[in-house]
């Protein structure tokens, strides 16, 4: 069983236009390139850490 996923929320954007990239899983703007750059947005990331753990 699955359960509906929660529209992305826009995020003030804190990087480079250079940097910006989709989020893996919503495709969301994020930052996806350069120092502290993750493939997930940070509410993707929040969701996957609750999921599987730390």
């Amino acid at each position: 069983m699955t359960t509906p996923e929660t529209p992305a929320r826009p995020q003030p954007v804190t990087w480079a236009p250079s940097q910006t990239g989709p989020c893996a899983r919503c495709h969301a703007p994020t930052c996806r390139y350069g120092v502290g750059a993750s493939p997930l947005c940070a509410a993707c990331t929040a969701a996957r850490q609750a999921q599987y753990g730390g």
